[in-house]
């Protein structure tokens, strides 16, 4: 079981709300000296969110409700749009506005289905490796990319139509998966290797592998700097890479588990989920340092930005429901 399945269970604890929730926020205020995130709201969705990702071109987000395996749709002010049902649980999803689709992989099932994203009908099904879960899409080349974690290897097929392009052994664990439209590579964490396998998205040969810190589980990579952050989540840091260079450039301290993330591509800082620190640290690109550190709700599992609304979401496991932030107010 790779790392975040370890989160999930931590996720099953008896949940918090209302109240409750904010005075465990307010009890953790003398030792950690942090501020309490801006809250807008909290929205309803299905059991056990793991995974929230927004898509510019419909404007809705869309939340993998592991639990019922589910996919909830929401406009992005929080209003609810429809549910999305599935064969098997997905833990990550990934869309491609280009496209107008919605990439979920069936856990169970070995198959990545895809939805369009306004009408929410299901457009075909991909078979890949067993155990799909990490996934990226191209915006650029219409390619989505998905890890096996059984196989240990990276499945490339066309957003548009399906069709399988390649598949290659990348290593043991594959977890997260991000990917670079301007240099065409993708990147894809190694949760029992303690390193990123970095793969040419037009054939699949292996252009490196680069160690990173221990217990590695997601990451993302801004293309306008070609910075890659990778979440160590065993040592509760964040290891920045030269995208292009293919080079460790920093490690930053973070909180403890952290096990989400969402970059502002614009400003170049990435906001990181602390699980089990309860807390979100800001790291910037260019100093490669924290900037600040705020508490949040219990139980975050992932966090999506919506740039242009100025909003941050976070999925709160514990409680089924997704938060909605201010981010430009932290």
């Amino acid at each position: 079981m790779d790392l975040t399945a370890r989160a999930g269970a931590t996720a099953r604890r008896a949940p918090l709300s209302g109240p409750a929730l904010w005075a465990v926020g307010l009890a953790l205020a003398g030792c950690l000296g942090t501020q309490e995130i801006p809250r807008l709201a909290t929205v309803p969705v299905g059991q056990w969110p793991e995974d929230v990702v927004f898509d510019p071109g419909s404007g809705r987000l869309f939340v993998a409700d592991e639990g019922s395996a589910t996919i909830t749709v929401l406009g992005w002010r929080g209003e609810k749009v429809g549910i999305l049902r599935l064969t098997t649980r997905a833990r990550h999803l990934a869309v491609d506005p280009g496209t107008g689709h919605l990439y979920a992989p069936n856990e169970g099932s070995a198959v990545v289905a895809a939805f369009d994203t306004r009408d929410l009908t299901e457009r075909f099904r991909v078979p890949v490796g067993r155990n799909p879960h990490g996934i990226a899409a191209d915006a650029a080349s219409h390619r989505v990319f998905v890890g096996s974690e059984w196989e240990g290897s990276l499945t490339a097929f066309d957003g548009r139509s399906g069709r399988v392009l390649f598949a290659v052994p990348v290593g043991q664990g594959p977890g997260g998966v991000a990917v670079d439209p301007v240099t065409g590579r993708v990147f894809v964490v190694m949760v029992k290797e303690d390193r990123v396998t970095v793969v040419d998205e037009t054939g699949g040969r292996i252009l490196a592998r680069i160690p990173v810190g221990r217990g590695p589980t997601h990451l993302r990579v801004n293309p306008s700097t070609a910075i890659v952050y990778v979440l160590n989540t065993e040592e509760g840091s964040v290891t920045l890479l030269d995208g292009r260079g293919l080079s460790v450039l920093a490690t930053v301290p973070v909180g403890e588990y952290p096990i989400g993330i969402a970059l502002d591509e614009e400003a170049d800082r990435a906001y990181v989920v602390n699980n089990r620190a309860d807390t979100l640290s800001i790291v910037d690109g260019r100093t490669r340092t924290v900037l600040a550190t705020r508490r949040i709700p219990r139980n975050v599992s992932s966090a999506a930005l919506n740039s242009q609304a100025g909003l941050l979401y976070l999925a709160l496991k514990g409680d089924d429901r997704i938060a909605l932030v201010p981010f430009r107010d932290m």
